[in-house]
């Protein structure tokens, strides 16, 4: 007998990370739990995910396993690469998803170190999604969860083939009922734990009003709201409560409905525009990233998904280049915001993706 593989488990607190642990012991590794502590102290005991609680819950599982558990603390590190950039994204009249971004800059690095520091093989998180390897491209490929509801490969576009090899994701070929299901066989204490909410750091009122705390005295200015060829409309209350697309709210009244079709961060106004303003059919990337980096894409046609719950559409790579893509789709898209992320599929494989400009 060799061995035992030594596995790190990303544990929140949550039941997906828990059977995530249960399960890998039970494929006979040697687990151990990691528990990040991310939000800031004054959000611990506000959030409904992250919380201190939920790191209790952690520590309370990896005790019912039998298994090791350390609680990491990176706050600052949070905070510049997520906190931080939600907070100036906006500020500069994008849409970000910090999940993104926690997944490109935190969790899946600050795993990775505490695992060259305790000797494992492999780190593992609870996402659902699916690693597999390729014999005849001798590479490792990310693909879309069995559960096509609770699927996160968007979120984790960035991963490539290197770090693919040492990840585990076993959650992948699981729905989440049936993950609801072990973590009751496994008579898990958070078995019947509620799930968590989208954006952990902002706990109390709205994205809006948490930008607002952050910036402090420097509290966003007011504008004009401009239609497309200039002229005034209304106030608006400050850029980062409009988003591409937004119809409500405005204050505003035209012929015919309008909709918040960009946002000028340099002059600080809204522009506003008819429904077949958002349409376009010429959509640019940065910090595009491959799953694959050798693999050619120029002229190929995807599926792209520009939101998380979204029908993909089909588009052709026209450029590709030092971190930046173009791609042009095959029928007119409406609210395409930039911030967000575009990202690639050839079926249930994630080619790649960036942040749309």
């Amino acid at each position: 007998m060799g061995t035992k593989k030594r596995v790190l488990v990303g544990m929140s607190g949550g039941v997906d990370s828990s059977v995530t642990a249960a399960l890998l012991k039970k494929r006979g590794y040697d687990v151990i739990g990691i528990t990040m502590q991310m939000l800031p102290k004054e959000k611990e005991h506000e959030s409904a995910c992250c919380n201190i609680n939920s790191i209790t819950d952690a520590q309370r599982v990896a005790n019912q396993l039998k298994i090791p558990h350390y609680t990491l603390n990176i706050r600052d590190d949070f905070k510049h690469h997520v906190i931080d950039y939600f907070v100036n994204e906006y500020m500069l009249g994008l849409t970000p998803n910090p999940c993104v971004e926690c997944n490109r800059y935190i969790k899946f690095d600050v795993l990775r170190k505490k695992a060259e520091e305790l000797g494992a093989d492999y780190v593992a998180t609870g996402h659902y999604c699916k690693k597999t390897f390729n014999p005849k491209t001798k590479s490792f490929q990310l693909k879309k969860a069995k559960d096509l509801q609770k699927d996160q490969s968007y979120f984790l576009y960035m991963l490539t083939h290197d770090e693919l090899k040492n990840t585990l994701f076993p959650l992948g070929d699981f729905l989440k009922s049936e993950i609801r299901e072990m973590a009751e066989n496994f008579k898990l204490i958070n078995a019947k734990k509620s799930e968590s909410q989208d954006i952990c750091f902002v706990s109390k009122g709205s994205y809006k009003e948490f930008i607002e705390q952050q910036l402090g005295v420097q509290k966003p200015k007011s504008g004009l709201i401009v239609d497309t060829e200039g002229k005034t409309l209304g106030e608006h209350t400050g850029i980062h409560n409009y988003t591409i697309g937004q119809r409500k709210g405005l204050g505003i009244s035209g012929d015919e409905p309008l909709f918040v079709i960009k946002i000028n961060a340099k002059t600080n106004t809204v522009i506003v525009g008819k429904k077949g303003d958002l349409q376009t059919s010429k959509i640019a990337l940065h910090t595009f990233t491959k799953v694959t980096p050798t693999e050619p894409i120029i002229g190929k046609t995807f599926s792209i998904k520009s939101r998380y719950q979204m029908v993909p559409f089909n588009a052709t790579i026209v450029s590709e280049g030092n971190g930046n893509l173009e791609l042009e789709s095959t029928t007119p898209q409406q609210f395409v915001t930039p911030g967000q992320s575009g990202v690639l599929y050839d079926g249930d494989r994630v080619i790649g993706g960036g942040i749309i400009i």
